[in-house]
């Protein structure tokens, strides 16, 4: 049985340790976090073999630590990811892995030095409906694509404040971004060309972004995204693909968190020259657990992650590309 310590109690680390808690060969030993009466609350939640350490040398000191699990605030991420490698942990770090490229290959070097597993959450790719669109898109299904759009539009996090701070949270172009982005690299590749327009926030995050991308083998698409939607705006998510053949497209809608309220959902295909409309039913499954069992399964198995290390890399520099542009005013060429 693995033994998995979670660092962090927040919002998404109870995500994880409930898709833990589902698995039969895992077991959630530790809690770190740096309000110990939270971590302890945390630990008698998840149950009684679940036990409160202040650090990760104290957690691997009383127990047999195999994985690391990081679901901290952003600017944290390095010092835990090279901390776990060092203690000859596989590691599991939420996204956004971090805010720069020089960043990025400390964490990945660390634990390639100390032969241990690495990989970046990127939960969106085990969204049931967004697996459906990718088999769809991969199998050619859309034919020739003409354009992509993505939409991931919310409110500000009601579980934190962190994320209203760029130099703890990298704002809106980080933190939610960043899932959109990658789930076109999945399908893509690295863009040959990016072009962004958005606003900054007056404490300095970019809170609201628009970005045109272009790949040289012809797709296009265009990324929107806001941290910062106002009065009661319902967390959104969009996704719509045309081509020769059709057009796929996918709504979702929710209270002001993504698990908040009723999930309104519509997932549609309509075909090229025909007046049939055909909707998609998708097997309902939890993405964390997905991306978690994928994990996990590397580690028990010896093998690949299913989000390698290189490809974070590669979205990352995505998101550069991205904030230069926003900066700049200008085309970026990756």
């Amino acid at each position: 049985m693995l033994k998995i310590a979670i660092v962090g109690g927040g919002y998404i680390s109870q995500n994880h340790i409930g898709a833990y808690k589902a698995m039969t060969d895992v077991q959630v030993a530790a809690v770190i976090c740096r309000n110990q009466e939270h971590g302890e609350t945390v630990c008698r939640e998840t149950g009684e073999n679940c036990h409160y350490y202040a650090t990760l040398e104290a957690a691997a000191a009383a127990e047999k630590i195999d994985v690391v699990d990081i679901c901290t605030p952003t600017s944290t991420h390095e010092d835990y990811v090279v901390r776990a490698a060092k203690l000859k942990c596989h590691v599991i770090c939420e996204k956004p892995v971090t805010f720069d490229l020089e960043s990025f290959d400390r964490m990945y070097q660390a634990c390639r030095e100390n032969h241990v597993l690495f990989m970046v959450a990127q939960v969106a790719r085990w969204w049931p409906e967004f697996l459906a669109i990718k088999e769809a898109v991969t199998q050619g299904k859309l034919g020739n694509i003409h354009m992509i759009y993505e939409k991931r539009i919310c409110q500000h996090p009601a579980w934190s404040t962190w994320h209203r701070d760029p130099a703890i949270s990298g704002g809106g172009l980080y933190g939610l971004n960043v899932h959109d982005i990658d789930f076109l690299y999945s399908l893509f590749g690295m863009p040959s060309k990016i072009y962004a327009n958005g606003w900054k926030s007056p404490t300095g995050c970019w809170n609201h972004v628009v970005t045109n991308l272009t790949w040289s083998s012809g797709e296009k698409a265009v990324c929107e995204t806001s941290l910062e939607m106002t009065g009661n705006y319902p967390f959104s998510i969009e996704f719509r693909g045309t081509g020769d053949a059709g057009t796929l497209c996918y709504s979702m809608t929710a209270g002001m968190n993504i698990n908040d309220g009723d999930r309104g959902c519509d997932f549609m295909w309509y075909p090229a020259n025909q007046e049939e409309v055909c909707p998609i039913e998708v097997e309902q499954t939890d993405m964390f657990a997905g991306e978690l069992r994928g994990f996990l399964e590397a580690v028990m198995h010896k093998g690949k992650v299913p989000v390698a290390p290189e490809e974070s890399r590669e979205v990352l520099k995505i998101v550069l590309a991205i904030k230069k542009s926003l900066e700049e005013g200008i085309v970026i060429i990756p």
